[in-house]
């Protein structure tokens, strides 16, 4: 996961708990790009810059080659300081196992705000957004903190560089296209770093066949692609690519009837994918499987996980859920189903 490149130490100070960072004076030139510092968003571009405490390390990168591929990293100075609250709480947990960490650190994220549309900006670039989130940053974030605490390099630019591999496509940048849409083809990425494996086709799955045409056929709602045919044109090759790897992969599901004995086997901390039947579309929101005890791992001798913990669109934040996996599945008349993926690693 991580790609060796030039290291450069640099000293920096952080005002933490307010919207200022101060990081030697008000203005840098770090690798030939500019920082403005001091604004509320901050870009840090063709360099990572990165905040270390509790041991971890600390350091600004610049090379050609990952200025190349990543070149910018968005974020604002609240993500920062949820980062360092979370891979504080993981710091003992290096080596308990993933699912301990992805749970205690979804547990942190408990009652932040839900925030929709974080990542669509002009430009494309690393956007962390930790502060605010959605269903699927929300899962993303904390599989890539675990991730990034299992690490030697625990810093804020290793949790970067494993956003990264998680969310573009072959872990590089290059535009709007490049972003990972769909979250069928982000399990099948998360699948092919070795980070996760679909488990839908255990009892009780059954054969998946979907469309994917969703973004391409409804452009309008897209910024990036409202008034650019050609970056449409991309999205819907895309679009084709994924259906043939799903059906190549032979994609499988839980119809919601057949939920109960899913549970049987579904474990805290596995991903919940609901699976709907809007057209073109493949799966419309995710979460995490819930356990019985306060910490989410403890499982009732004898019960099934049916609770889950998700970035909750109606109640905008992210809760554990009042209701079950499979009441959530069936109170939703699109909802088909469910995909549920298992998370990998120490």
């Amino acid at each position: 996961m991580k790609r060796v490149g030039i290291t450069f130490c640099l000293a920096v100070v952080f005002v933490v708990g307010s919207a200022e960072h101060i990081v030697g004076s008000a203005e840098h030139i770090v690798g030939g790009a500019e920082h403005v510092v001091g604004s509320e968003e901050h870009v840090v571009s063709s360099a990572e810059l990165i905040v270390g405490s509790a041991g971890r390390m600390g350091a600004i990168i610049c090379s050609a080659e990952r200025a190349r591929e990543v070149q910018s990293v968005r974020f604002l100075a609240d993500d920062l300081v949820v980062f360092e609250q979370i891979m504080t709480l993981l710091e003992p947990l290096r080596e308990k196992p993933m699912q301990m960490r992805i749970l205690t650190a979804a547990q942190a994220m408990l009652g932040m705000p839900y925030v929709a549309g974080t990542l669509e900006h002009t430009k494309e670039a690393l956007t962390v957004s930790l502060a605010g989130t959605d269903c699927i940053l929300l899962v993303e974030a904390c599989v890539c903190m675990a991730l990034t605490a299992a690490q030697e390099d625990r810093s804020f630019n290793a949790f970067c560089e494993n956003l990264l591999q998680l969310r573009y496509r072959n872990g590089k940048i290059d535009g709007y296209s490049s972003r990972i849409h769909y979250t069928s083809e982000w399990i099948l990425q998360a699948e092919a770093l070795g980070l996760a494996k679909e488990i839908s086709y255990y009892p009780g799955g059954i054969p998946l066949v979907q469309e994917i045409s969703y973004m391409s056929t409804h452009a309008h709602q897209y910024t990036a692609l409202a008034s650019d045919p050609d970056m449409t044109k991309r999205i819907a090759h895309i679009e084709r690519q994924l259906e043939q790897q799903m059906k190549q992969k032979g994609s499988c599901y839980v119809p919601k009837e057949h939920i109960d004995s899913a549970l049987e086997w579904i474990q805290p901390g596995d991903m919940i994918c609901f699976v709907t039947t809007i057209k073109g579309l493949d799966i419309s929101h995710v979460a995490f499987a819930w356990g019985s005890g306060s910490d989410g791992l403890t499982v009732t001798t004898g019960q099934p996980v049916t609770a889950f913990l998700h970035a909750s669109s109606t109640e905008k934040k992210v809760i554990i859920d009042k209701k079950t996996i499979k009441e959530y599945a069936t109170g939703i008349q699109s909802c088909k189903g469910i995909r549920v993926v298992r998370f990998l690693g120490g």
